[in-house]
């Protein structure tokens, strides 16, 4: 049996017997051994090892700028989406190809900016954190790390290395998010093509 699975057992007998004899006190040196359960944990191989792979630091870290940017690029993404859906529905009431390219373009430009503002949100908090002291470098690794793209030297400190996998992490899942709503944009542009296609060949039809 492991060392692991020994000290949860010793921790849980322990536990049992103080919660069967309410009316005995433990002994200092039974206090003793209790509280060194934890310490014991700590230096067990795969504890130590998982903290050297994923720095806890590094995780809430991350974690918490993954859930703001998550936020932000939700409120991005509906300012963009309620575009489309007005500027479709006035639009297939007037159809034309040079209106569809437009819808396009624009929420093409927005999402653009949102991703920018994103990078930058990163950037600020690499240098805001002490991370990173160049606002130029932080930008440039915020971008090309957000983007999957790569840096080609590590700038953050060496206890700091794992935030970057992070800050992939959450280009990962708003470009996928971004992604989606492209598709739906696709498919609202080409509505607005069929409805244009619809009306002209109506139109060239002979009146009888």
């Amino acid at each position: 049996m492991s060392d692991f699975h020994l000290l949860l057992m010793a921790a849980a007998a322990r536990t049992a017997d103080a919660a069967t004899s309410p009316n005995t006190a433990a002994t200092p040196q039974e206090m003793g051994r209790i509280s060194a359960v934890p310490r014991e944990l700590e230096q067990l191989p795969l504890i130590q090892q998982m903290s050297e792979v994923l720095p806890a630091a590094d995780l809430l870290f991350g974690a918490a700028m993954l859930i703001i940017l998550m936020l932000i690029h939700a409120a991005g993404v509906r300012i963009a989406t309620n575009r489309m859906l007005s500027q479709t529905a006035r639009f297939v009431a007037r159809p034309a190809r040079w209106r569809a390219d437009l819808l396009m373009s624009e929420i093409v430009f927005v999402l653009l900016g949102l991703h920018l503002f994103e990078i930058f949100v990163w950037a600020a908090a690499l240098v805001h954190s002490g991370l990173v002291p160049d606002w130029r470098a932080a930008g440039f690794f915020a971008a090309n790390t957000y983007t999957t793209v790569g840096y080609g030297s590590d700038i953050l400190p060496a206890g700091w290395r794992m935030l970057a996998p992070i800050v992939a992490i959450s280009g990962l899942f708003t470009f996928g998010w971004t992604g989606s709503v492209l598709v739906d944009l696709v498919g609202r542009c080409q509505k607005i093509k069929d409805a244009q296609e619809t009306r002209t060949s109506v139109s060239a039809r002979p009146h009888v």
